[in-house]
Protein backbone atom coordinates (compact mmCIF):
# COMPACT_ATOMS: atom_id res chain seq x y z
CA UNK A 1 0.00 0.00 0.00
CA UNK A 2 1.46 3.24 -0.88
CA UNK A 3 -0.31 5.02 2.09
CA UNK A 4 -1.53 3.80 5.33
CA UNK A 5 -3.58 5.63 7.65
CA UNK A 6 -2.72 6.28 11.53
CA UNK A 7 -4.74 8.00 14.42
CA UNK A 8 -2.24 10.42 16.75
CA UNK A 9 -3.88 12.79 19.70
CA UNK A 10 -7.01 11.79 18.38
CA UNK A 11 -6.04 12.97 14.41
CA UNK A 12 -6.11 10.66 11.17
CA UNK A 13 -3.07 11.10 9.77
CA UNK A 14 -1.70 9.96 6.02
CA UNK A 15 1.70 8.28 6.06
CA UNK A 16 2.85 8.18 2.23
CA UNK A 17 5.05 5.91 0.98
CA UNK A 18 6.97 8.92 -0.15
CA UNK A 19 7.89 9.44 3.37
CA UNK A 20 5.64 12.09 3.92
CA UNK A 21 2.75 12.90 5.82
CA UNK A 22 -0.72 14.65 5.25
CA UNK A 23 -2.51 15.80 7.55
CA UNK A 24 -5.97 16.31 5.73
CA UNK A 25 -8.18 18.31 8.37
CA UNK A 26 -5.20 20.92 8.08
CA UNK A 27 -4.58 20.55 4.50
CA UNK A 28 -0.62 20.38 5.58
CA UNK A 29 1.90 18.21 4.08
CA UNK A 30 4.77 17.51 6.33
CA UNK A 31 8.28 16.11 5.54
CA UNK A 32 11.57 16.06 7.92
CA UNK A 33 15.19 16.03 6.89
CA UNK A 34 16.00 16.85 3.05
CA UNK A 35 18.91 17.93 2.95
CA UNK A 36 19.27 19.86 -0.16
CA UNK A 37 22.85 20.41 -1.25
CA UNK A 38 24.17 17.40 0.45
CA UNK A 39 25.57 15.73 -2.90
CA UNK A 40 27.09 18.82 -4.02
CA UNK A 41 28.80 18.70 -0.24
CA UNK A 42 29.96 14.99 -0.83
CA UNK A 43 31.28 15.64 -4.19
CA UNK A 44 33.40 18.95 -3.18
CA UNK A 45 34.96 16.60 -0.83
CA UNK A 46 36.12 13.97 -3.44
CA UNK A 47 33.35 11.42 -2.49
CA UNK A 48 31.79 9.77 -5.54
CA UNK A 49 27.91 10.39 -5.32
CA UNK A 50 26.04 10.84 -8.03
CA UNK A 51 24.55 14.09 -9.16
CA UNK A 52 20.78 14.67 -9.76
CA UNK A 53 19.55 14.06 -5.80
CA UNK A 54 18.04 17.87 -5.51
CA UNK A 55 16.18 17.16 -8.67
CA UNK A 56 14.85 13.57 -7.36
CA UNK A 57 13.73 15.07 -4.35
CA UNK A 58 11.69 18.16 -6.00
CA UNK A 59 10.09 15.58 -8.30
CA UNK A 60 8.96 13.43 -5.24
CA UNK A 61 7.30 17.07 -3.60
CA UNK A 62 5.98 17.31 -6.66
CA UNK A 63 3.78 14.27 -6.52
CA UNK A 64 2.87 14.86 -3.16
CA UNK A 65 1.72 18.46 -3.81
CA UNK A 66 -0.18 17.07 -7.15
CA UNK A 67 -1.87 14.06 -4.91
CA UNK A 68 -3.21 15.79 -1.84
CA UNK A 69 -3.40 19.72 -3.40
CA UNK A 70 -2.16 20.84 0.09
CA UNK A 71 -2.40 24.75 1.06
CA UNK A 72 1.23 23.98 3.52
CA UNK A 73 3.76 22.07 3.09
CA UNK A 74 6.16 21.70 6.28
CA UNK A 75 9.51 20.49 6.69
CA UNK A 76 10.58 19.32 10.16
CA UNK A 77 14.34 20.56 9.70
CA UNK A 78 17.34 20.27 7.80
CA UNK A 79 16.03 21.27 4.81
CA UNK A 80 19.39 22.05 3.61
CA UNK A 81 22.26 20.20 4.25
CA UNK A 82 25.93 22.59 4.70
CA UNK A 83 27.24 26.08 3.45
CA UNK A 84 26.24 26.68 -0.59
CA UNK A 85 26.67 29.97 -2.65
CA UNK A 86 24.53 31.88 -4.76
CA UNK A 87 26.80 29.86 -7.49
CA UNK A 88 25.52 26.73 -6.26
CA UNK A 89 23.21 24.76 -9.06
CA UNK A 90 20.83 23.42 -6.24
CA UNK A 91 20.08 26.88 -4.86
CA UNK A 92 18.84 28.29 -8.23
CA UNK A 93 17.29 25.16 -9.08
CA UNK A 94 15.49 25.18 -5.32
CA UNK A 95 14.04 29.05 -6.13
CA UNK A 96 12.59 27.94 -9.18
CA UNK A 97 10.63 25.02 -7.70
CA UNK A 98 9.61 27.33 -5.37
CA UNK A 99 7.88 30.14 -7.96
CA UNK A 100 6.43 27.13 -9.17
CA UNK A 101 4.33 26.92 -6.22
CA UNK A 102 3.03 30.47 -5.42
CA UNK A 103 0.06 29.31 -3.53
CA UNK A 104 1.65 27.15 -1.00
CA UNK A 105 2.77 27.92 2.10
CA UNK A 106 6.21 26.48 2.58
CA UNK A 107 7.66 26.42 6.16
CA UNK A 108 10.53 25.26 7.71
CA UNK A 109 11.07 24.32 11.50
CA UNK A 110 14.19 25.11 11.54
CA UNK A 111 17.59 22.08 12.68
CA UNK A 112 20.79 22.05 13.12
CA UNK A 113 21.87 21.90 9.84
CA UNK A 114 19.73 24.92 7.95
CA UNK A 115 21.87 27.42 10.25
CA UNK A 116 24.93 27.06 7.32
CA UNK A 117 22.40 28.28 4.79
CA UNK A 118 19.42 31.21 4.83
CA UNK A 119 16.61 29.52 3.80
CA UNK A 120 14.29 32.49 3.64
CA UNK A 121 16.68 33.69 0.69
CA UNK A 122 14.84 30.74 -1.33
CA UNK A 123 11.49 31.88 -0.51
CA UNK A 124 10.62 29.65 2.51
CA UNK A 125 8.94 31.17 5.77
CA UNK A 126 11.63 30.00 8.47
CA UNK A 127 10.00 29.46 12.47
CA UNK A 128 13.33 29.03 14.43
CA UNK A 129 12.34 26.38 17.42
CA UNK A 130 8.85 24.93 17.21
CA UNK A 131 5.27 25.81 15.74
CA UNK A 132 1.98 24.64 17.83
CA UNK A 133 -0.16 23.20 15.77
CA UNK A 134 -2.69 21.68 18.49
CA UNK A 135 -2.58 18.96 19.39
CA UNK A 136 0.56 18.70 18.07
CA UNK A 137 3.79 20.47 18.27
CA UNK A 138 5.98 20.38 15.24
CA UNK A 139 9.69 20.43 15.88
CA UNK A 140 12.82 19.28 14.40
CA UNK A 141 14.07 17.29 17.97
CA UNK A 142 11.78 14.48 18.69
CA UNK A 143 11.71 15.85 22.11
CA UNK A 144 8.65 15.25 24.36
CA UNK A 145 6.35 18.28 25.18
CA UNK A 146 3.53 18.55 27.54
CA UNK A 147 -0.01 18.78 26.77
CA UNK A 148 0.73 18.12 23.05
CA UNK A 149 2.01 15.52 20.87
CA UNK A 150 5.02 16.17 18.63
CA UNK A 151 5.74 15.13 15.52
CA UNK A 152 9.72 15.63 14.68
CA UNK A 153 12.87 14.15 12.08
CA UNK A 154 16.04 14.71 12.83
CA UNK A 155 17.01 11.06 13.93
CA UNK A 156 16.28 9.60 10.47
CA UNK A 157 14.42 6.19 11.74
CA UNK A 158 14.74 3.06 10.30
CA UNK A 159 14.25 -0.40 10.68
CA UNK A 160 15.82 -3.84 9.85
CA UNK A 161 12.76 -5.82 8.22
CA UNK A 162 13.86 -9.85 7.47
CA UNK A 163 12.70 -12.02 4.48
CA UNK A 164 14.03 -15.15 5.21
CA UNK A 165 17.88 -15.16 4.77
CA UNK A 166 17.72 -11.80 3.62
CA UNK A 167 17.86 -8.52 5.66
CA UNK A 168 17.40 -5.15 4.72
CA UNK A 169 17.41 -1.94 6.19
CA UNK A 170 14.52 0.45 5.37
CA UNK A 171 13.17 4.23 6.03
CA UNK A 172 10.18 4.02 8.79
CA UNK A 173 7.98 6.08 10.56
CA UNK A 174 7.88 5.60 14.19
CA UNK A 175 4.83 6.36 16.46
CA UNK A 176 5.59 6.40 20.49
CA UNK A 177 3.37 7.47 23.20
CA UNK A 178 4.11 11.56 22.82
CA UNK A 179 6.61 11.77 20.10
CA UNK A 180 6.30 10.61 16.21
CA UNK A 181 9.39 10.58 13.96
CA UNK A 182 9.40 10.71 10.50
CA UNK A 183 11.89 9.15 8.13
CA UNK A 184 14.56 11.24 6.03
CA UNK A 185 12.82 12.52 2.99
CA UNK A 186 16.33 13.33 1.42
CA UNK A 187 17.20 10.86 -1.03
CA UNK A 188 20.96 10.73 0.36
CA UNK A 189 20.38 10.28 4.25
CA UNK A 190 21.18 7.60 6.34
CA UNK A 191 19.54 5.50 8.73
CA UNK A 192 19.28 5.02 12.69
CA UNK A 193 17.86 1.92 13.65
CA UNK A 194 14.97 1.73 15.98
CA UNK A 195 13.78 -1.25 18.11
CA UNK A 196 10.78 -2.37 18.37
CA UNK A 197 9.14 -2.02 22.16
CA UNK A 198 5.76 -2.16 23.99
CA UNK A 199 3.38 0.57 22.47
CA UNK A 200 5.56 1.94 19.71
CA UNK A 201 4.19 1.85 16.33
CA UNK A 202 6.57 1.19 13.42
CA UNK A 203 5.42 1.65 9.63
CA UNK A 204 8.49 0.64 7.32
CA UNK A 205 8.93 2.27 3.47
CA UNK A 206 9.56 -0.56 1.48
CA UNK A 207 10.21 -0.84 -2.27
CA UNK A 208 6.77 -2.21 -2.61
CA UNK A 209 4.95 0.25 -0.34
CA UNK A 210 3.88 1.19 3.53
CA UNK A 211 4.58 -1.77 5.95
CA UNK A 212 3.03 -1.84 9.74
CA UNK A 213 5.87 -3.70 11.52
CA UNK A 214 5.78 -2.86 15.22
CA UNK A 215 3.26 -2.70 18.06
CA UNK A 216 -0.24 -2.00 17.33
CA UNK A 217 -0.31 -0.52 21.02
CA UNK A 218 -2.58 2.69 21.92
CA UNK A 219 -2.37 5.50 20.21
CA UNK A 220 -3.03 8.75 22.87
Amino acid sequence: MMTHDVIVAGERLTLHVQRAIHWAARRTVLVSDVHFGKGAVFRRAGIAVPSGDTEDDLARLDDLIREFAPERLVVLGDLVHGAATERSDWVERVRAWRRSHPHLDVLLIAGNHDRHFDVRSLGIEVVPDRLDVAPFVLSHHPSPHAGAYTLAGHVHPGVVVRDGWRRHRLPAFVFDHDVGMLPAFGTLTGLFEIAAAPGRKIVAVTPAGLVPVGSQGHRR
